[in-house]
């Protein structure tokens, strides 16, 4: 419905969102043209929203977290004029005074016209990266650019859980799930804060994997008590999500053992960090918890976050400067040369079980390799569970845009532009 200038305003950057989708340009200018001008318009939207907490807060900390990378692998370009035009249209919508009624639905147009650039810019950049990996001299950054098309997807999923949720048109969630969400993108920030660009620290890598085995843990607990309660379906949770969080916990505590060996015996994490790991533990563990659509909305924006936490894991395994106390390095080092038969390089570290304390030392190359493999598992592990905790809103879904004697459209325009949940999907399947 259009009312005001606004509306007309909204209306002129969903269609050049669609526009985007349609540009089947994938040369290297297009795609850094692209993801240059998506942060932004990212940016530039979450400001029409009052809150202190967006459904952008973890969008804007992916477009963060990437940033680097992008300019690394990707290369510099100058934002694309679709984007800026949608930047633009944003703003002005932002700087106008708005009515309360209409308020929620302009919201989400606006959350609409986010989502539809950010799917076209994850498919240019998976499309991009899928041609580069064909030529085996360009296969290894095309994997490099493949998991930051991974991340923009991820950014993708959280922009669609927003969208099925009820309280982004019909008002705002009941206050515990709120608390519950802001508590998610809170600790996401903290963790960005701690990690981009940062020299890593095995001790908030050590919480990050806690934090991350919490949420994992309680929403299995929570989805089996909602199939209890009659609120969800007992085949989309023990069929679909239960099989996917098993082995993405196993991962992370394989990852938390890792990070436990190499952190020092020290009370040094980032007061930021632990204030958010903190604050997420009581909004996670609220008594006034239920398992009602609000919650499962908060909960599958709590997997999500798992899997940036991923990213950041790998991020941060990559860095040549990633450190360990020695008796840590030393044990991992013992465990990954008895995997290989024959070897002797040990004896070079015997040394090493000598030394102990808070001193940090680097760790060596074909360490550091096991943990990368080990990390990549643990982020296509998450990836799935973020891909099943659709489930966790899906049978809301049902019941909020029933479909039963609604006779879909036939036409060939219909079925090429319609634009839905996609499949989750790990780099390079």
């Amino acid at each position: 419905m259009i009312d005001t200038p606004d509306d007309l305003l909204l209306l002129e950057a969903e269609h050049l969102a669609r526009d985007l989708l349609l540009d089947a340009d994938n040369s290297q200018r297009a795609v850094a043209s692209l993801f240059n001008g998506w942060g932004p318009v990212i940016r530039a939207s979450s400001d029409y929203a009052p809150q202190a907490v967006t459904p952008f807060s973890q969008v804007l900390e992916i477009c963060r977290g990437m940033r680097r990378d992008a300019r690394d692998w990707i290369g510099p370009g100058a934002p694309d004029p679709r984007l800026n035009r949608i930047r633009e249209l944003s703003e002005d919508v932002a700087s106008a005074p708005q009515a309360a009624p209409d308020l929620p639905r302009r919201q989400n147009a606006v959350l609409q016209t986010c989502y539809l650039t950010t799917h076209a810019v994850a498919g240019t950049i998976s499309r991009y990266a899928a041609e580069l990996r064909q030529d085996e001299s360009t296969r290894p950054r095309g994997l490099l650019i493949a998991a930051l098309g991974s991340r923009v997807q991820s950014a993708e999923q959280i922009l669609d859980a927003q969208l099925t949720d009820r309280s982004a048109v019909t008002g705002p969630s009941v206050a515990p799930a709120q608390a519950l969400g802001a508590a998610v993108a809170g600790w996401d920030r903290a963790l960005h804060d701690a990690l981009v660009d940062q020299t890593p620290d095995p001790r908030v890598l050590l919480v990050s994997a806690n934090v991350s085995l919490g949420l994992l843990r309680r929403t299995a607990e929570l989805a089996s008590l909602a199939v209890a309660n009659g609120d969800m379906d007992s085949f989309h949770v023990h069929a679909r999500l239960l099989p996917t969080l098993r082995p993405v916990t196993d991962s992370w505590e394989r990852a938390r053992d890792t990070w436990r060996a190499l952190a020092p015996m020290t009370t040094g994490i980032p007061h930021p960090v632990a204030v958010a790991a903190h604050a997420l533990h009581q909004a996670l563990h609220s008594p006034e918890l239920d398992t009602g659509c609000d919650t499962r909305h908060a909960l599958r924006l709590a997997v999500l976050a798992t899997v940036e936490a991923a990213h950041l894991q790998v991020q941060a395994t990559r860095r040549s400067d990633l450190r360990g106390i020695a008796s840590g390095v030393s044990a991992l080092t013992q465990a990954v040369f008895d995997q290989v038969p024959g070897a002797r390089s040990l004896d070079l570290w015997r040394q090493l079980e000598r030394l102990d304390g808070p001193a940090l030392i680097s760790i060596p190359a074909p360490v550091r390799t096991e943990m990368l493999r080990q990390a990549a598992g643990t982020l296509a592990a998450a990836t799935m569970a973020a891909s099943a905790s659709h489930s966790l809103v899906e049978a809301e879904v049902r019941k909020v845009r029933p479909t039963h004697g609604v006779t879909p459209p036939e036409s060939e325009v219909y079925r090429r532009t319609h634009i839905g949940p996609r499949p989750y999907s790990p780099t390079g399947w």
